[in-house]
Parts: C-alpha cells; sequence; structure tokens
C-alpha cells in the first residue's frame, strides 16, 4: 500500500464542489481509478446472501468480496447462518440501484483508518447521493449511532457534506438526500417502511449496514425485514466472516482488496489514516506513559499514536484492576501485590522513557496494529546515557521481573520467554513472591462429565478405529462421520504407540469461561482434569511442564489457542503442580523438560525439522496432543492432519459433530458427554498417577501396558446432559484479545 502523508490534508476544495461534479467521475460502466484503494477491514462482519436467502453470487451485485483466505461461521449458534463454500467467493459489499449494503461498519471511530475504509465510504456517498444532507437513523436502538462516527463525520463534512442524526426518520425524510440504516435492533414499522420506499423512488440513497450479529439481537433480521420490504436484490447473512490469513489482528476482523472494478469506489483519495510502514524504524518522541506497557509517542510531524509494549504484559494498576486476571501470573493470588508492581512498573516506564527520544520498529508476525488501533511495537531507548539506543524497553521489562511475556506469535517470543524462566529462577521484581508451589488445587475431582466445544470428527488411515482406541464418545443424540464400528462418534482417541492424542475440541479455551464473557458457568465441567490424565497417560515422562504451541499462527487464530488463551487451565495445573509454557519454536532443548506438547489447530504448516522434533520426542517418551476444531478452515484442519501423519499416528480430523440434546446452553456445536469408555484411567481427579491404558477389549482387563493395568468397563455410556448450559461467546460486541 502507498504510504499515505501523516494525518493528510484534507482537500478544502471538495468542499465547494458540486455533487453533480464529484458524480461526474463514475459514470462509466467500467471505472477504472487512477489511483486505487488497497485494503478495507471488516471488524466482525457478516456476509451478503441473494435475495432467496441463498449465496450471493451474481457479480453485477456484489462490489466487494471477502480474501478467498475468509470463510464463515455461524457465530450466534442458532442455525441460521448460510453457509459459503470454499469454492464460492463471499461478498461483504452489495449495491441494488442507490442502495448499498454491507456487513460491518466501516468508519466508524474505532475504524483502522491506515486502510481504505473512510475513503471507500466517502466514495460510495460521491456515488450515489445526489445532494449533500445526510441523515443518519439512530430511532431503532443502533448499538453504532451517529456519536460513534465522530472522525467520519468531521470528515464527510469537510468534503462538503451535512450530516445529522435523527430518532424520527419518517420526518427527517423530506429534505434528505442520502439515509444510513446501521444494525437496528428494533424493527421498522410500516410507515417508517412506506417512506423509505418512496424516499428511494425520489431519487434518495439508503445505506444499510450491518454486523455480526454474534448474541442474536435480531440486528440482521431487522435489515432484512427492510431489505424484503424494499424488494432489494440482496440480504444480509445471520453469520460471521473469518480469514485467519488477511486480518487486523484477530481473524474476526478481515482485511480485504477483492474489489469489482465495475463499481466506482475505489479511488483512493486523501483519507484519514496515519500509515506506518512496518520495514521502517521510526525516531519518536514519549510524550506521555499510561502504564509500564503503554505509551503514546510523537511523529516528527506531531502525530501523535498509543504505543502497546509488544509481546509483554505489566501488571494492571488500580483503576484498571477489573482488567486484570490473576490465572494469567503464576504463583501469584495477590491483587494488591501485583497493582504495587504495576505502579512500579509505571514509575519505570516514566524513568526511562518520558521525554526521550526512542526507537520504534515491528514484528513481521504481529502486524502493526492491534484490533483496538493501537500500534504495537519494540521500543528501544538510551538505558546509559552515551547516546545509543541499544536496549530493547520490552525485554527490559521482563529482565527486571516488571513483566510477563504474552504468549503471542512474536517473532521474538521464546527469546523473551528465557529472559522471564531467569528472572523467576532468580526472584527477580515481581516474582520473588510467586509460589506455584503453594496453590491450590482448583476444579480438580472426578470425571463426571465433559464439554467439546467445536468437535471436528476423528477417524483413521489405516488400523480400524475400534472403541478400545476411544475414551471418550459423543451421546446417541450427536449428529457426524463416525468410525467406529458401533456407530458411536468418538471425541478423544490414543495412539499409544505413537504417543498421540487426539481431542475433537479445544477443552481448554477460556472463551467458555463465566469471567471471559461466556453465558454461563462452564467451571462445573471436568475438562482439566480429563486432559491432565489423559496427557500422563500418553506419556513415560514426569517433567514438570506441559508446553503448547503457539508458533503456527493460534494466537491471531478464533479455533485455536496460545497461552493466552488457556490461563484458567494454566491455573489448574499450577495447582496439581504441573508448568504451563508456550514455545513457538520447538527445538529439542525446549523440549527436554517436558512431560507433553498441546499442538492446536495450526493456521501454519510444521515444517519437516519441527515434525522430526516432535516425532523424537515422543520417542523418548513425551506425549503429543492434538485438539481439533469444526471452526478452523479446511487448510488449518489439514495442517493438523499433516503433522499427526509425521508422527506416524492414523488418526485424521474431520468435519464438525453437532448435538441438538446434549449441548451447552441449547447450542449443538457444544456438546456435552457423559459417554465414557472406563477402561482408560483418565477419570479420576488428577493425583500425578494416572496409569496408561491396557490393550483390553473394554469388557473386562486388559492385558497391561507400561506402568499399570487398564480396567476394563465396557464404554461406559451415559445419558448426556443437554440443560442449558451457554449459549455462545459473548464477545460484549468486540473481543477482548490483546486489550490488557
Amino acid at each position: 500500500m502507498r504510504r499515505r502523508n501523516f494525518l493528510a490534508t484534507l482537500v478544502t476544495a471538495a468542499a465547494g464542489t458540486s455533487v453533480a461534479t464529484r458524480r461526474s467521475a463514475a459514470t462509466s460502466s467500467h471505472f477504472q481509478p487512477s489511483s486505487r484503494i488497497d485494503d478495507i477491514g471488516f471488524y466482525s462482519t457478516a456476509s451478503l446472501l441473494a435475495a432467496d436467502g441463498t449465496p450471493l453470487t451474481a457479480g453485477g451485485t456484489v462490489a466487494v468480496w471477502a480474501e478467498p483466505t475468509a470463510y464463515n461461521v455461524d457465530e450466534d449458534g442458532d442455525g441460521d447462518a448460510v453457509d459459503y463454500p470454499d469454492d464460492v467467493e463471499i461478498p461483504l459489499v452489495a449495491a441494488d440501484g442507490d442502495v448499498v449494503g454491507y456487513g460491518a461498519p466501516l468508519a466508524n471511530d474505532d475504524a483502522n483508518f491506515d486502510l481504505g475504509n473512510e475513503e471507500f465510504v466517502l466514495n460510495l456517498w460521491d456515488e450515489h447521493v445526489d445532494g449533500d444532507r445526510v441523515v443518519w437513523d439512530e430511532g431503532h436502538d443502533q448499538f453504532y449511532d451517529l456519536s460513534a462516527y465522530d472522525v467520519f463525520t468531521e470528515y464527510a463534512e469537510e468534503n462538503g457534506y451535512a450530516v445529522e442524526g435523527t430518532d424520527s426518520l419518517a420526518d427527517a425524510l423530506s429534505d434528505a438526500d442520502g439515509v444510513v440504516v446501521t444494525s437496528p435492533s428494533r424493527a421498522f414499522d410500516d410507515d417508517e417502511t412506506a417512506a423509505l420506499s418512496e424516499f428511494l423512488d425520489d431519487g434518495g440513497a439508503l445505506f444499510l449496514v450491518d454486523q455480526s450479529d454474534f448474541n442474536d439481537f435480531d440486528e440482521t433480521a431487522n435489515l432484512n425485514a427492510l431489505a424484503t420490504a424494499l424488494d432489494l436484490s440482496f440480504r444480509f447473512n445471520d453469520d460471521q466472516v473469518m480469514d485467519p490469513e488477511n486480518n487486523l489482528g484477530s481473524e474476526f476482523a478481515p482485511v480485504t482488496g477483492e474489489f469489482n472494478d465495475d463499481f466506482p469506489y475505489f479511488e483512493e483519495r486523501d483519507g484519514i489514516g496515519f500509515e506506518i510502514d512496518p520495514e521502517e524504524t521510526y525516531a519518536v518522541d514519549v510524550v506521555d506513559v499510561a502504564d509500564g506497557d503503554t505509551v503514546t509517542v510523537t511523529f516528527d510531524d506531531g502525530h501523535e499514536e498509543s504505543i502497546r509494549i509488544l509481546g509483554v504484559d505489566t501488571p494492571e494498576t488500580a483503576t484498571n484492576s477489573a482488567a486484570e486476571r490473576l490465572e494469567e501470573w503464576e504463583g501469584i493470588e495477590d491483587i494488591e501485590y501485583l497493582q504495587e508492581w504495576a505502579d512500579q512498573g509505571s514509575d519505570f516506564a516514566r524513568e526511562a522513557l518520558l521525554g526521550e527520544t526512542v526507537e520504534l520498529s515491528f514484528d513481521e508476525n504481529e502486524g502493526v496494529r492491534d484490533e483496538f488501533n493501537r500500534v504495537l511495537g519494540y521500543v528501544r531507548y538510551d538505558a546509559n546515557g552515551d547516546g545509543d539506543r541499544e536496549t530493547t524497553y520490552n525485554r527490559e521489562l521482563i529482565e527486571r521481573g516488571l513483566a510477563r511475556v504474552y504468549g503471542s506469535g512474536l517473532d521474538r517470543h521464546d527469546e523473551f520467554w528465557r529472559a522471564e524462566a531467569e528472572a523467576r529462577a532468580d526472584d527477580v521484581g515481581l516474582w520473588a513472591e510467586s509460589a506455584p508451589e503453594n496453590s491450590d488445587p482448583i476444579r480438580n475431582r472426578d470425571v463426571d462429565d465433559l464439554f467439546v466445544p467445536a468437535p471436528v470428527t476423528i477417524s483413521t488411515t489405516g488400523r480400524h478405529l475400534t472403541p478400545n482406541r476411544v475414551p471418550v464418545f459423543a451421546e446417541d443424540s450427536a449428529e457426524g462421520a463416525t468410525a467406529v464400528t458401533n456407530g458411536q462418534i468418538p471425541l478423544a482417541v490414543v495412539d499409544e504407540r505413537s504417543r498421540v492424542g487426539l481431542v475433537a475440541g479445544p477443552l481448554i479455551d477460556e472463551s467458555y469461561e463465566a469471567a471471559e464473557g461466556y453465558d454461563v458457568d462452564t467451571a462445573g465441567f471436568e475438562n482439566f482434569v480429563f486432559l491432565t490424565n489423559l496427557i500422563d497417560a500418553l506419556a513415560d515422562r514426569t517433567d514438570d511442564e506441559v508446553l503448547i504451541d503457539g508458533g503456527r499462527g493460534q494466537f491471531a487464530s478464533d479455533y485455536a489457542l496460545s497461552n493466552e488463551d488457556a490461563a484458567y487451565y494454566q491455573r489448574y495445573l499450577e495447582g496439581v503442580g504441573i508448568g504451563f509454557e508456550q514455545v513457538n519454536d520447538i527445538t529439542g532443548d525446549r523440549l527436554d523438560d517436558a512431560r507433553a506438547i498441546v499442538v492446536t489447530t495450526p493456521a501454519d504448516s510444521f515444517d519437516d525439522e519441527t515434525v522430526g522434533e516432535l516425532r523424537s520426542f515422543a520417542a523418548d517418551g513425551g506425549a503429543v496432543v492434538l485438539l481439533g476444531s469444526s471452526a478452523a478452515p479446511t487448510d488449518a484442519r489439514e495442517n493438523l492432519n499433516a503433522l499427526a501423519d509425521g508422527l506416524g499416528t492414523d488418526l485424521r480430523v474431520g468435519g464438525g459433530v453437532r448435538d441438538e440434546a446434549a449441548n451447552v446452553n441449547d447450542d449443538p456445536s457444544v456438546p456435552t458427554t457423559t459417554a465414557f469408555n472406563r477402561r482408560f484411567d483418565v477419570f479420576r481427579a488428577y493425583d500425578g498417577a494416572a496409569d496408561p491404558p491396557g490393550r483390553g477389549n473394554g469388557n473386562g482387563r486388559g492385558k497391561g501396558h507400561g506402568k499399570g493395568r487398564g480396567k476394563g468397563h465396557g464404554n461406559g455410556r451415559g445419558s448426556g446432559r443437554g440443560n442449558g448450559r451457554g449459549k455462545g461467546h459473548d464477545k460484549g460486541r468486540g473481543k477482548g484479545r490483546g486489550a490488557d
């Protein structure tokens, strides 16, 4: 993308240009802009459909598609989403005459104006609004009312528009030229619909703005009712579009440059944004310190940016204590103690950085900004007063015991982790009071029931998948392909010879914790106990650490996990005397002290050298546990299968499993189960001595293998507990990953 000027000067002449002049450049049937917008960012977007509710494939209607790497999901779990097949492009913007619909608010104040969002929206207005007065509907309980667009409103007004909000749309239409309607939570009545229809007949323009209806607030349904009443050629999908490769830091914030140039919407113009070149190092002045890991800097021309110190996390100050999670701080259970160290981190930042010129650079694995539009950067400063900026502030925080490593895809993650390990070993800074060995156990009890989010089917390529390889089945009410002779669907399978376990879903995903915004309390399930016992049953090592792979895009993928996404499992392991660490660069020396490594569905594939390291680790007694996810795109699931193949196991993941009867809070994509094969000694409270399963037939004593006998109690079928335990990830209109 071309670099725009810092705080680009708006063209004041445009304010006096007639609408006819603004529209004249867009009269040809195939518009070729001389300078083209490169990308648009969509935050939590819905896709669009044809009027009959099928996938929208009419090129004459679609103006913008998602990138080919995108896919869509039924985020609210109500079964109303229309699936887009892998070979069908996913539309995000469509037009029908002077009505344009798009799946997400593109130019609200939280938008990333480094992209072409505001330019694109203003181009839409220039093409369709035959006048200069645009009214913004605020009468239907919109989350995004006009006050959420202050920056864009000023931009539009400087380009000749008059923008005002209204809570009485029908009354405001008489002298309006354009209307914006954003995700209405209250439906339009017949009088309003009739007034809008007449407004369009008289040459008015209408912009319908949806967002992923992830909490089932009826916003999409209300827009579709309006689209039906107006007899539009498109509708909005009750889904969410995800892109694991082209995004703004999270896959629910896709970025795309897939434009239909038959539409005159993509000419680059002076915009709002300040574009940062990720390959450049900037000299900037630190003008404010919010806390130890967040500062404000100014660039050469005076432009200010909030900088999130990349790859580290200092404790939250008392004023932001609600954002603190004790689970992230191993061996520390006193929030007031952490707040004291938060103050010390802030003091150090002021002493080291405030008023200084520092060097700001970026990480190729993390992008320049997070979803909160903060710049993510490394900061180098002059620590010795010799004029050389040679000290990396990010690492200095860790070495001084003022911060922990953030479990992301950071290129320097493992380097920072080694610095943290040394600080912890030497009781430096806040780690002086860290005592994991004294942490009280949590949730450690016999396994009565499990829930398995977004499960996949499990099959084999060689040996028949017999029940004596399956510790956990789905209930009889589940639906999905099966490779077990008695018709049961496996949710966890072991390959003892390869020391590989495959679990159908990400059992330890903290998105399903009530404290993280999930609708119900799932702490009553024993997912943590089961997974830990499974690890011990497969491993022939007693090392103190369980590792989780974070080096293949897991942090940025909602279907996969880094250790940041599994803090509650970390706390459980701490209580039973096991460490839990993330590793991005899987090497033999890093595996030496581990009993197991957990690998969730990877966005990126494993190279041969890393597969070899993992295979050697398993041959030396280490367990490799793979966690599938039906929310992952096909390519990511194939990456997991390729790893399984490289590890010498015949286990493979496939399509999804659903259970309409036994599930968490009526969400079929989160099945519950009590269908346990009690031949496996993995269902008791963890005591550090789980026995490997015997090789019997599940109906008596097995022959014995490894440390002990495997008891056979059939397949342990149960009745299930589909008693309303949670519907979906309550994101509170935006996910908080990376916000602290």
